[in-house]
């Protein structure tokens, strides 16, 4: 059974009827890790769309903005960059908050509420309140994270919160992200990614 997301940030208190401790049973918008885009998305939708965002090419990325999605402005999805299959290896989902931070972190926490029902065995890590200077250096802007473990990778559930000078210069504004990483993305991005 697969655990939809829509359904829990719509709800927020969501009675689980199976217990999942695979990353593969989270889904988000009707997408799930181990999935294909191509089930989703035209492979010249995907094609168009399609970058590698960071030195190491390995893996590339592709950002939807779509009115079918229900809850999300924006998903971006990564995949091996010679997967023809363009095999889902991570989401990254993000509702904007702009001025509101308040919101978000209650938004966060009543999803992390939720993901720890859902994942009852899952390893957490609480990174709290940190400010994000390779983003920021006026050490204004922050971030609120927390990282669940699961068979085959992991969840973040965060908020970014951006300075003034961030917003008003730059026009960044506060979101609610959570990300689904295979351990397949999860090992690039910590130890390729930047090679």
């Amino acid at each position: 059974m697969r655990i939809f997301l829509s359904i829990l940030i719509l709800i927020f208190s969501f009675q689980s009827y199976a217990i999942a401790d695979d990353i593969k049973e989270f889904e988000i918008e009707g997408f799930s890790i181990g999935d294909s885009l191509l089930d989703h998305f035209t492979k010249d939708n995907i094609d168009k769309k399609s970058s590698a965002l960071y030195p190491n090419k390995d893996m590339l990325a592709a950002t939807f903005q779509t009115n079918s999605f229900e809850i999300f402005e924006e998903i971006q999805f990564h995949w091996l960059a010679n997967d023809k299959n363009y095999t889902i290896q991570s989401i990254s989902a993000n509702i904007d908050f702009p001025n509101d931070i308040t919101s978000c972190l209650e938004k966060r926490k009543n999803i992390n509420n939720d993901v720890k029902l859902l994942f009852n065995n899952a390893e957490e890590e609480d990174w709290g309140k940190r400010a994000l200077m390779n983003v920021d250096p006026s050490g204004e802007t922050f971030a609120y994270q927390n990282i669940y473990y699961l068979n085959n990778g992991n969840i973040i559930v965060s908020c970014r919160d951006f300075g003034t000078n961030k917003e008003k210069n730059s026009g960044f504004k506060d979101y609610l992200a959570i990300m689904i990483d295979s351990k397949i993305f999860d090992d690039w991005i910590n130890n390729k990614a930047w090679d």
